[in-house]
């Protein structure tokens, strides 16, 4: 076994390789060889938490947004007016103020840009507006993010000139990685990270926790990838994942969380593929792992790695069977300082089209002093030195240089270009991916294109038509929503694809068979919430005003648009909240309010009676799927590639019924949210059952004792908190200030009491043991949880809030692999929050087929998250606690009888559509 070392490397300050340290040859290598991460990263410097703490100094004061007042000489603004001012690009929101004008928010719009919105209005600047240019607002790219928009001064130890840089914030014009696949062979992902919260790939054919290969693949439990390198379901890989943790980060670290910096495709979706460990990895574990990707649904597969000699036969197969499925492998050029058209390196120097070499550049346009180099070799050059991404303890940051930071660059560039053209083909991402990348004399000679990547062309090829959405709410019945599509669209013949979706089990599903009227035509929605409108030769012109009407009951809906010419779709689809609520008398005033009589910090019961709160979701992880069709690159001939499986969204399961809500709760108006759980799964787990904690820390295989059913599920405690001790040691990495107690509560249900958490002022959790299925209800109490709060259980799983008060929040578990979580209660800014450490244990329901249930229990009422079949949907087969579980439903009966089909578009849309407020005009979400 052949291995190479970090020990060439500088240890401590900036850490680079010197030329020609790692020249020694490699031994011929068979299926055990190992290479070095070191051949293609090297560390630069772990910083210090003060060198990269989030600062209150970042730019001016504000949202950065300039304020602008529309007046129209007719008299008030209209509806109209309103929606074409939110479809004008840079628009961010609109509102009509008390006199009929109208204050538009925007990133730096003048007032002659709006001039001639509305004929004959004036436009002047508000007297508040101010002014930020930028459009990454993470904390720390103003220090450190040259690579992604490099403003002069935000190279890490390095000088930095304006424009050495990706231009990532152009590319997000035209997309950002939804529904996109990266997988990261690498040396495992620190998961837990909250710049991924969202962001982990679930394989949809298997149970999170199980010990069975459920989806039937060869891999038992790889519910978010596989450890390659330990034949085990861990992606963590914990304690040497430092260098796949940061690649990761570069990747898809999401945007605009307020923590950190953005990934350059902020919103792909990473799936953690661990082929080695620290500063080895093994060939054989990383050829498998590109199978792997190709087979389950990966789009670009990133290889930070890289050795010295001749190509493993293996490796050579996992690539060529990629390149069979039109998979890309992007590769690390090396660290070395060599030429690797003289000095070949692996998988550098392989010459299947599907392979993208990349060197390494600085934040002033020059090749870095480390990296490899090859006119025929390295494909081009993308930032690589002083890279700050995730680290591998919560909230941490570190610094590398490596063409192993450029690598990832590249691989989430192709992730963009397969979103914003999903029927090109693999030779055609990469003849325009290569195309648009910018020449620069210091490149010359060094690379096929004498280049660095550069994504501006890929933001501007994205069409200006953009659309204004009013008339968005409506009581249940006839609603006549309107779209302004606006933007330069020449003659031709036209057509529209209206969309629905409804929010149902906590996923926004497509509404099937819905009619929906457009000028005088009805058409029906397909099993994609679809339907099509001609609307037949068109003048060029710069707006078009779309009136469809359709019948729907109470509820939230997805509204979606795209226009077609031809066969082409200008821009992308867009989408909006649509919300139908009937109309509610104000509550009676309170006649006098009780004064509050709980000691400050202890677990508070809310007085009987309903809140005024209503139910709200949490959306299922982003899945991946093909948009349908998207223009190729300009000059594009070739025919699509063959299609690769989908990712398909996560198993929810829907509700019969909304469940009555215990004393104190809210009272839900609409069809209530869901129950997630994993695909496969048979048996939903029983209700108004808690199980005890276990007395040491949970395995997947453990079998966990059954606790006495409590009074009312999620119920809060009514009594003084409990003090016993807890029986065990807690978790790894939960001894934090703070620890909480854990007893039983009043009613028999298990607690764990808290000194008040962070700003919510969290104090309890109840029950503190559920089931990896999901589902179980969970009470956490607090003094000050704000009204919109969201719910996370560990890095990934959101819970879904099924009733909000100041003093107490209810919600439904995700289904989570066996082991125990912190739970997060978010603010409305999904950036404040509360943590409370350990609170939930997650263990494995115990399955007895052969034992009737007793017949002392009570009947148990059916779940109100109980899947409704409906003819073309799947019901578990008998003796599924011994055999895979059959496949997920994926078509449902609505709280009225609708038909409702899992969509991979639409379940991508949330949660980001409901942030939408469209009360007067918005301009919707790009899909």
């Amino acid at each position: 076994m052949a291995e190479t070392r970090r020990g060439d490397e500088q240890t401590t300050g900036t850490a680079v390789p010197r030329a020609g340290s790692n020249r020694r040859k490699a031994v011929a290598l068979l299926a055990a060889v190992t290479t070095g991460f070191a051949g293609a990263a090297a560390v630069d410097v772990a910083m210090a938490a003060p060198a990269v703490e989030v600062v209150a100094d970042l730019g001016p004061a504000g949202d950065g947004l300039t304020r602008l007042v529309v007046t129209s000489a007719a008299g008030p603004v209209t509806d109209e007016q309103l929606a074409a001012l939110a479809a004008v690009p840079g628009v961010d929101s609109v509102q009509r103020l008390f006199d009929g004008s109208a204050l538009v928010a925007s990133q730096g719009l003048t007032p002659q840009a709006l001039g001639a919105t509305v004929p004959g209005a004036t436009v002047r600047l508000s007297e508040t507006a101010s002014f930020d240019a930028g459009t990454v607002s993470d904390p720390l790219w103003s220090r450190y993010g040259y690579h992604l928009a490099n403003n002069g001064s935000n190279g890490l130890n390095q000088a930095a000139v304006v424009g050495a840089d990706v231009d990532a914030p152009t590319a997000w014009k035209a997309g950002t990685g939804q529904g996109l696949v990266v997988a990261v062979t690498d040396s495992g992902m620190f998961t837990s990270h909250a710049d991924f919260a969202g962001g982990l790939w679930t394989n949809p054919g298997e149970v999170c926790g199980s010990p069975l290969d459920n989806d039937g693949n060869g891999f038992a439990g790889d519910c978010h990838g596989w450890n390659f390198y330990r034949a085990n379901a861990d992606v963590v890989n914990d304690g040497g994942n430092s260098h796949g943790t940061h690649v990761a980060g570069i990747i898809g670290a999401r945007k605009d969380d307020g923590i950190g910096l953005a990934g350059v495709a902020p919103d792909v979706t990473i799936m953690p593929l661990a082929v080695g460990y620290g500063s080895s990895v093994d060939v054989s574990a990383a050829s498998a792992a590109i199978v792997y990707a190709v087979d389950n649904g990966a789009d670009v597969i990133n290889a930070s790695w890289g050795g010295q000699g001749q190509v493993p036969s293996i490796l050579t197969q996992a690539v060529d069977y990629a390149n069979s499925r039109g998979v890309f492998v992007v590769a690390a050029a090396g660290n070395s300082s060599l030429d690797i058209d003289a000095n070949p390196f692996f998988p550098a120097s392989m010459t299947q089209q599907n392979v993208v070499t990349v060197g390494s550049s600085d934040a002033s346009d020059r090749v870095s002093g480390f990296s490899n180099h090859g006119a025929v070799g390295v494909d081009l050059f993308a930032p690589g030195s002083g890279i700050v991404a995730t680290g591998t303890s919560a909230g941490s940051y570190v610094a590398m240089s490596g063409t192993s930071m450029a690598a990832p660059v590249v691989a989430a560039a192709l992730a963009l270009y397969k979103g914003r053209y999903p029927n090109a083909t693999l030779p055609q991402l990469r003849q325009q991916l290569l195309a648009d990348a910018t020449p620069l004399p210091a490149f010359t000679g060094r690379s096929v294109t004498g280049a660095r990547l550069s994504l501006t062309n890929l933001g501007n090829s994205a069409s200006a038509l953009t659309y204004g959405f009013t008339s968005m709410t409506a009581v249940p019945g006839p609603v006549t929503p309107q779209i302004v599509a606006s933007g330069s669209s020449p003659a031709g013949d036209y057509s529209v694809r209206l969309g629905l979706g409804m929010e149902y089990a906590g996923e926004v599903l497509a509404l099937s068979g819905q009619p929906i009227t457009l000028a005088g035509v009805t058409a029906t929605t397909d099993d994609t919430g679809e339907a099509v409108f001609a609307l037949g030769p068109q003048p060029a012109t710069g707006s078009r005003v779309l009136a469809p009407t359709t019948t729907l009951e109470a509820g939230r809906y997805v509204l979606t648009v795209q226009t077609f010419l031809g066969d082409t779709p200008l821009g992308k689809r867009y989408a909006a909240p649509l919300l139908v609520q009937p109309k509610v008398a104000p509550a009676p005033a309170p006649t006098s309010p009780a004064a509050p009589t709980t000691a400050p910090g202890a677990p508070t019961t809310p007085a009987a009676g309903p809140t005024s709160t209503a139910p709200r979701t949490t959306a299922p992880a982003t899945s991946s799927a093909a948009a349908p069709t998207s223009a190729a690159p300009t000059g594009s001939t070739a025919a699509p590639t063959s299609s690769r499986p989908a990712t398909a969204p996560s198993a929810s399961v829907a509700p019969t019924s909304a469940a009555a809500p215990t004393s104190g709760a809210a009272q839900p108006t609409a069809a209530a949210p869901t129950t997630s759980r994993a695909p496969g799964s048979s048996a939903a787990p029983t209700s108004a059952a808690t199980t005890a904690a276990p007395t040491s820390s949970p395995t997947a295989t453990s079998a966990p004792t059954t606790a006495a059913p409590t009074s009312s599920a999620g119920a809060a405690p009514t009594g003084a908190a409990p003090t016993a001790a807890p029986t065990s040691s807690p978790a790894v990495g939960t001894t934090t200030p703070g620890a909480p107690s854990t007893g039983s509560a009043p009613g028999g249900s298990n607690t764990k009491t808290y000194p008040p958490q962070g700003p919510w002022q969290l104090t309890s959790v109840s029950p503190t043991t559920v089931s990896t299925a999901g589902n179980t209800t969970v009470t956490v109490t607090g003094t000050a949880i704000p009204q919109g709060a969201i719910v996370r259980v560990g890095p990934s799983g959101p819970g879904r809030v099924v009733t909000e008060s100041t003093t107490r929040l209810t919600f439904s578990t995700p289904a989570l692999a066996a082991g125990t979580y912190d739970v997060f209660v978010f603010g409305p800014d999904r950036v404040t929050y509360s943590v409370l450490p350990a609170a939930l244990t997650y263990v494995a329901p115990v399955a007895s087929p052969t034992s009737a249930p007793s017949s002392s229990a009570a009947p148990t009422p059916p779940a109100p998250d109980t899947a409704v079949p409906v003819p073309g949907g799947s019901s578990p087969a008998p003796g599924a606690g011994s055999t895979p579980a059959p496949p997920a439903q994926t078509v449902f009966a609505g709280p009225n009888g609708q038909r409702l089909v899992k969509s991979p578009v639409l379940a991508r849309t949330a949660p980001a559509v409901w942030r939408q407020n469209c009360a007067s005009a918005c301009s919707g979400i790009a899909v």
